[in-house]
């Protein structure tokens, strides 16, 4: 997430509005402008006295420039003249016309606006923590976001605010949040101490824009215990970049509609108004929204709580209070003005409303019904109660993220509405996981919120694991565990095995590290440790004791050592005798993760080791220090093939424990010599596994002759493991490629996502190689026979799953050009150009796409690219949008590319993954690093997601395997762009380079002979 570098902010007590003009100097002149330098300082100081203290301002040619004070003019002149290059320089201008800003509020009055100075000292900060001198407990916010002006504007906002506080300190300082681009009415700031109702008058401001600090000096201090009352009004541009308060728009008719919405996380509540923007600064909030009354429209508003009243006011305009928050944070407040409709359901006594554009409000159906099922389900699990009466959820056309907590108006991308015949069921079950998501943070992560960032994952990772788990209690046949681990948990510990990696609870401080950590590791990795917290404790006490943290921090702020006091009170009181900090604080507090050696000994014994797994760099790992050594406390689960059981219920005293001091553990168990033991049952621990080859052999033997006797998720596990152990050099590449020679049987969705993922990596580090073409021969024949025993007959009444395993196959088959798949595909989409209805299953459409557009000609593209811009689905354009980036045209790539960063062409929201989509075709990998490259500044503004464009480095990175590439990235690294809001996205990037040049150099004549055993070439 990159902040903008514009500076709007103004705060210095002498000031006034923008004004005067410029003058451009040239080298030739630079000489007689120095010894100009001190007369200039002298005519600055003269007109500062004879303007009574008006603030200077200049303009240099017709880009605006913070307020300077004389020191800071007279030392830019000095420092363009030594450097000669003909920059611009800007005169002393005399003071502007004073600018009224309005506000919302009846009663507010406004006075002159004006600008702040720069901060006084360049010295780069190392805490971003706001200085606590006060404490905020309650906010009265009144916004105006204006947005009826129709294509022309003027979209913007204002608004005031007053802040109720309580001194903590003996200081005359007052430190708050603000955003560049928010423009404070200097004039109309006031202090007021509230024991005493007298005014503290304010000396003066100043801002630094770096950490966002925008300062109130007092004229007397403090006083500790007393309650301060601080009062602003301000205004700002309504952008769309997707944070902060800022504009949506979606299309009616061929009309724009417009709409006001917020995403404040994190942290962007100070891009909206004044605050004390941090998640242990809880306060609780009046909020008015100023919203248009009649008219074409009819204008609804919506924030955290109930709509208490409307009042008119004058213009048609009316005021819409809401009743008083919970204390919250600032980053799960929610502010929305649209002509939006909704449907409600009472549910567990809450109002549950589902809103969405009035001519796609039929299309809410589906999350409604999955939304109350869902919130029964959480209501009837956590304790205290959801606090509000009423609990909303809304479809936004312009959404950076895939949806976001606040508390009582969830917001979500317009993907949560579900539309027959053009969803896919790959859509449905991302609606009802990520309303199951959000539903939880109401518990974990607002009424419990972190201490600071650095416990980002007690939010996301419990909602990362109460996702998949309510919605599979709820539709068993859905199998979500077996999506959730094959996608989710595989992932997460790709992505957990380098040297780059973090901890869960991470040490964070600047905005782009923070937005860093919205990552696999927090969500995903957090969900696989959250699971195993599960594992340990059985679900009924796991929940009791989730309920003791929740009553014990609510309307607070934790850390993981809160949770762990809970959960250890909860397992005593249960008669469980576990101490859950000695058993999961390594999980939280180290990066990376375990791998478990089994080893069948003497006497019916089994001994279990364990080592830090690193898929690459490990040895140059021994200097490395984690709080544990790097040592964990390991629950293990396992079972034997002589009893087989992969549905047993584990519980504390059916579970071993490997102990954190890393010492080796014996088990009595009998494994038969022609049988095998497979441990991480159900792959319920975040860990791997490694066995003596031995038993490899058999685990591989049984998979050829009866692999349904082992469970499908430890079936993905075996492949999953073997693959990532054989990149580490632990295990043979040969076993690991055995793993799979049984494939062609199994039509289970979970292994082939473990084989897909794996072979993936293969393809792409193949796939400038001479090999690639026997590999595409392999794969090809591989999937012949299950694409032939699926087929394509998706129907109605199949769970998810079934249709999501049989778009699975037709996607690999087709991308391995199988013929009739590719056939089939080309047919669709011709008949569909031919004036046909599109009769392709919403499941197929993606690959279908796809697949014709490489085949196909320039005809192919631009009829998907018409298609484009015509469908209103956001599901199908999203479809339509990744079948631009198939076609092997270059040309065509690049001008996906350049669609990428225009809005008109490419929601904002969607610029990142089109990007990663052309970098994923094997045409387009340099052109999307180029592009990266060249254009980062614009992206760090384009793109605004909490991932931000670190995200998008390490996707467009992740084929690199060579030397040339490698050194292309260290090459970036070193070019002086400001890489902070990429937080260590590029040092992954080059570990994982690393791990790539090496797979590729140990193990490229073994996949030649493979293949060509394989292949008969």
């Amino acid at each position: 997430m990159a902040l903008k570098n514009s500076f709007t902010l103004d705060t210095e007590s002498s000031s006034s509005d923008r004004g005067g003009s410029g003058c451009y100097v040239s080298a030739v002149h630079g000489f007689i402008l120095l010894l100009l330098a001190v007369a200039i300082s002298v005519g600055v100081g003269l007109l500062v006295h004879f303007s009574g203290g008006g603030e200077l301002v200049c303009q240099c040619g017709q880009s605006q420039t913070p307020a300077q004070s004389p020191e800071a003019l007279r030392q830019m002149c000095i420092d363009l003249v030594k450097d000669g290059t003909g920059q611009e320089i800007c005169e002393v201008c005399p003071a502007a016309p004073e600018r009224t800003t309005k506000t919302p509020a009846p009663e507010a009055t406004t006075t002159a606006t004006t600008i702040a100075p720069p901060p006084t000292t360049t010295a780069t900060p190392t805490d971003y923590r706001l200085p606590i001198t006060v404490r905020p407990y309650l906010y009265n916010l009144a916004l105006q976001p204006n947005i009826y002006g129709g294509d022309n504007g003027p979209f913007d906002f204002n608004g005031t605010v007053s802040i109720a506080t309580v001194a903590e300190v003996t200081a005359n300082t007052i430190t708050l949040h603000a955003h560049p681009t928010l423009n404070i009415d200097k004039a109309s700031i006031q202090v007021r101490d509230m024991n005493t109702t007298n005014s503290v008058p304010v000396q003066d401001t100043s801002y630094e824009s770096l950490r966002h600090f925008f300062v109130l000096r007092l004229s007397t201090s403090l006083a500790i215990g007393h309650h301060y009352e601080i009062f602003m009004s301000f205004n700002g541009p309504l952008s769309q970049d997707g944070v902060g308060l800022y504009l949506s728009v979606y299309q009616e008719e061929g009309k724009n509609v417009y709409l006001a919405t917020t995403q404040f996380e994190a942290p962007h509540a100070r891009k909206a108004f004044p605050c004390f923007d941090e998640p242990a600064l809880k306060a609780q909030f009046d909020i008015t929204l100023v919203r248009q009354d009649g008219g074409e429209r009819n204008y609804t508003s919506l924030s955290n709580s109930p709509l208490r009243s409307t009042s008119p006011l004058q213009n048609g305009m009316v005021a819409d209070v809401f009743e008083r928050t919970v204390v919250m944070p600032t980053y799960l407040l929610a502010f929305i003005v649209s002509d939006y409709e909704y449907v409600e359901d009472t549910v567990s006594g809450v109002l549950y409303r589902t809103w969405a554009m009035p001519k796609r409000l039929e299309y809410t159906e589906t999350a409604q019904r999955h939304g109350t099922a869902i919130f029964k389900r959480f209501t009837e699990y956590f304790t205290p109660a959801y606090v509000f009466s009423k609990l909303d959820n809304i479809a936004i056309p312009d959404f950076n993220a895939g949806a976001m907590e606040n508390w009582g108006l969830i917001t979500y991308r317009d993907t949560l509405l579900y539309e027959p015949g053009v969803s896919s069921a790959s859509d449905e079950n991302w609606i009802a996981e990520v309303i199951s998501h959000e539903i939880a943070h109401q518990w974990f992560g607002n009424l419990v919120s972190p201490k600071w960032w650095s416990w980002l994952w007690l939010n996301e990772a419990f909602a990362s694991f109460w996702d998949y788990h309510v919605v599979g209690e709820i539709y068993p046949s859905w199998r979500k565990l077996d999506l959730h681990v094959a996608t989710s948990i595989h992932g997460a510990m790709s992505v957990d095995s380098l040297r780059t990696s973090h901890p869960l609870t991470a040490d964070v401080m600047t905005p782009g590290d923070i937005s860093g950590i919205f990552d696999d590791i927090t969500y995903s990795k957090g969900s696989g440790i959250i699971r195993m917290m599960h594992l340990v404790m059985g679900q009924v006490p796991f929940i009791r004791g989730l309920n003791r943290y929740l009553e014990a921090q609510k309307f607070g702020n934790a850390e993981h050592q809160d949770l762990w006091d809970a959960l250890t009170q909860e397992a005593t009181a249960s008669g469980l005798g576990l101490d859950m900090t000695a058993i999961m604080d390594p999980w939280v507090t180290q990066m990376n993760y375990p791998v478990v050696k089994v080893s069948i000994t003497a006497n019916n014994k089994v001994t279990f080791t364990q080592q830090r797994f690193l898929v690459s760099g490990a040895e140059n790992a021994s200097q490395d220090v984690g709080k544990y050594g790097y040592k964990w406390t390991i629950p293990i689960t396992f079972t034997v093939s002589d009893n087989v059981n992969f549905t047993e219920e584990y519980a504390y005293d059916n579970i071993h424990y490997m102990n954190v001091n890393g010492d080796p553990m014996e088990v009595n168990v009998a494994v038969p010599s022609s049988g095998w033991i497979i441990v991480n049952i159900q792959e319920c621990g975040f860990y791997r596994v490694n066995y003596d080859e031995q038993i490899w052999e058999n685990i591989i033997t049984t998979l050829l002759n009866n692999h349904q006797e082992i469970h499908p998720i430890n079936r993905a596990q075996i492949i999953n493991d073997a693959w990532n152990l054989a990149k580490a050099g632990l295990l043979d590449q040969s076993i690991a490629l055995e793993t799979v020679t049984y494939l062609s049987k199994d039509l289970d969705y979970a292994p082939w996502r473990a084989f897909s993922r794996e072979l993936g990596y293969v393809e792409d580090m193949l796939e400038r190689t001479p090999l690639y073409g026997m590999f595409q021969v392999f794969m090809n024949k591989t999937v012949a026979t299950p694409y032939s025993s699926l087929g394509t007959n998706i129907t109605e009444d199949m769970p998810p799953v079934d249709k999501i395993e049989i778009a699975q196959m037709v996607s690999l088959a087709c991308n391995y050009d199988y013929q009739e798949c590719v056939d089939t595909a080309v047919n669709n989409l011709d008949r569909w150009m031919a004036g046909q209805p599109n009769s392709m299953y919403p499941d197929l459409r993606s690959t279908y796409y796809c697949t014709a557009v490489r085949h196909g000609g320039l005809e192919h593209w631009q009829f998907v690219y018409e298609k484009y811009h015509t469908e209103q689905s956001s599901s199908e354009r999203n479809r339509l949008r990744r079948a631009l980036s198939c076609t092997r045209e270059t040309w065509l790539l690049q001008r996906l590319l350049d669609m990428s960063v225009n809005a008109s062409e490419v929601r904002p929201q969607d610029a990142r993954t089109t990007i990663t989509y052309v970098a994923n075709s094997p045409w387009g990998r340099d052109l999307a690093w180029n592009f990266v490259t060249y254009n980062y500044a614009k992206l760090t503004e384009v793109i605004q997601s909490v991932s931000g464009v670190g995200r998008v480095l390490r996707d467009i990175s992740a084929k690199f395997n060579t030397e040339q590439e490698y050194k292309k990235v260290q090459d970036f690294m070193n070019s002086g762009e400001d890489f902070s809001g990429a937080g260590s996205a590029l040092t992954q990037v080059l570990d994982s380079t690393r791990a790539n040049i090496e797979w590729l150099r140990k193990n490229y004549i073994i996949f030649q002979s493979w293949l060509q055993s394989q292949t008969g070439n």
